[in-house]
């Protein structure tokens, strides 16, 4: 067989091979280049939209999740496979569904959550989540327990600190939950969310002044933050300070109305209706109530709003109201201690007593760690509680009971020691036990005027005068009053205490102490 020719066929077919392997190399070069350049472009585009949501999400009103869901939209249509995305979209779902109350985020809430597990997010917002959902069902003690478990995994986040606080809220384990929420809003001190959830946790309890603190420190992050601009106003009408201010932020949020979610428009009607009390126009208050619990009705500041209107009006209905209250939001110290004053204020004594019957039974059961790790009840540590207790039964005329219950006040050694000083203090006066009064109103009302009881000197110059020391009575109502008037009495009211005093010196036959009397405490009405 002839060869000729035959390396130059093998040449000319290795030279052909060859250009069509090189052109299959650049092609295939080409389409890696194109694709990594199209990956990195999408990875590009995802985690802009991604920081834009998360930006927008962090201004915390209901027009600013809209706009994260947005841009979250966005990073579906390029990747619906984000898992973090997906987390994001969960959360904010839920805020909308369990804070505002927007109708059909429920089920974008389970239907986001759903896909951040399918993809196995492990994200914050992701379990942070789930926990919530747990408690919307009910399952305080599930959600506790999975986030312990998530914590003894080494995750931490604070969206699951905030969700750890409204667990133990719901268990009520109030010291507890109060110590999540201040970790919670520590971290995120830039997300206005966190610092308004301690603010409300502090506003359930009664804690006004730190409640404020809460709510300025959210409207500093955004002025404009609505929830915390109307819960801020709410707890000013409940302290009855800063009422001219709370009315402006009242007017403002109702020229936006459109901008409103369920719950910020019906917590501006129980801040309507408180504002209507503090002016004693308690029929106004029931009818801005009403409408509030028209827009939602679970809605527990509006409930109390009525149930406090009711009792000013001393209408039959109250102490219903306020149960209904209670039953909206059992783990609120506020509606009960409150309603139970609110209650005696309009003569139900037996209904004060109920209340506060309900608040032991609500949180007797609670155990709470003490600082050195032993395990307490928290009623024995609730000085509040048994201070509105004594109250209701000194009232009442049971004043043994009361006298015990003062005493439990004062070995719980909380923040209202002083108060549950004086409150016995003033009984044992009454009783004309005045050696103990005096061992305990010496300690809230001293001679240096450093107390800051207003009505512990006034009751501490009561025992002076019935035991004829006249010119200390005299100083003690002097602070009394001062005190009084820097924490904003009436005119009328100042007035009306001085001339008592006045008329008491007269009666015991010292009208030249009347007379410095009057001189000294003239400055004072000016």
């Amino acid at each position: 067989m002839s060869t000729e020719g035959r390396g130059d066929w093998k040449r000319r077919e290795s030279f052909a091979s060859a250009l069509m392997q090189v052109g299959a190399v650049a092609l295939l070069l080409a389409a890696a280049v194109a694709y990594f350049v199209h990956r990195r472009y999408l990875q590009k585009e995802t985690d802009e939209h991604l920081r834009s949501a998360r930006t927008a999400a962090q201004r915390g009103n209901p027009a600013d999740f809209a706009q994260a869901m947005k841009e979250l939209e966005a990073v579906f249509q390029l990747n619906d496979s984000s898992r973090d995305a997906q987390a994001l979209a969960a959360d904010i779902q839920t805020e909308l569904w369990l804070e505002h109350h927007q109708p059909g985020a429920d089920a974008k809430a389970h239907e986001y959550l759903a896909r951040a597990e399918a993809l196995d997010s492990r994200s914050g917002e992701r379990f942070g989540a789930r926990a919530r959902h747990l408690l919307a069902e009910g399952k305080a003690a599930e959600a506790e327990k999975y986030l312990e478990d998530l914590k003894a995994q080494g995750a931490s986040s604070p969206t699951l600190t905030l969700a750890l606080g409204m667990a133990l809220q719901a268990r009520g384990d109030l010291p507890g939950a109060r110590q999540a929420f201040a970790r919670a809003a520590e971290v995120a001190y830039r997300d206005p969310r966190y610092t308004t959830a301690q603010g409300e946790a502090l506003l359930d309890e009664g804690q006004y002044g730190p409640a404020m603190e809460a709510f300025s420190k959210a409207t500093s992050v955004n002025p404009d933050h609505l929830l915390a601009r109307v819960s801020l106003a709410l707890a000013q009408a409940y302290q009855g300070r800063r009422l001219e201010e709370a009315q402006k932020t009242l007017a403002a949020l109702q020229a936006r109305d459109a901008e409103l979610t369920p719950v910020v428009k019906s917590r501006a009607g129980a801040l309507k209706a408180e504002l209507a009390l503090a002016r004693g126009a308690a029929d106004e208050a029931v009818q801005a109530a009403d409408e509030a619990l028209k827009i939602t009705p679970d809605d527990h500041y509006a409930l109390f709003a009525r149930a406090r209107a009711l009792a000013v009006k001393k209408a039959p209905e109250a102490r219903a109201a306020f149960e209904a209250a209670v039953a909206k939001r059992h783990n609120a110290p506020l509606l009960y201690l409150d309603g139970a004053r609110a209650l005696q204020g309009a003569g139900d004594g037996a209904g004060a007593l109920a209340l506060l019957d309900a608040y032991e039974a609500t949180f007797k059961p609670v155990q709470v760690s003490t600082a050195d790790g032993k395990q307490v009840s928290l009623l024995e540590q609730d000085g509040r509680y048994w201070l509105a207790r004594g109250g209701v039964l000194e009232a009442a005329g049971r004043q043994d009971e009361a006298l015990a219950a003062y005493d439990k006040a004062i070995a719980a050694r909380g923040v209202g020691l002083a108060k549950a000083q004086y409150a016995k203090g003033a009984l044992l006066l009454a009783r004309k036990d005045y050696a103990g009064a005096k061992t305990l109103l010496t300690a809230v009302a001293p001679d240096s005027g450093a107390g800051t009881l207003a009505e512990a000197y006034t009751a501490m110059g009561d025992l002076l005068f019935a035991q004829s020391e006249y010119a200390a009575g005299c100083q003690h109502y002097y602070f009394g009053l001062a005190r009084s008037r820097l924490q904003g009495a009436p005119r009328e009211e100042l007035s009306a205490r001085i001339d008592g005093v006045r008329k008491s010196l007269e009666a015991a036959g010292q009208a030249n102490m009347a007379k410095a009397w009057m001189n000294e405490t003239g400055a004072l009405l000016q």
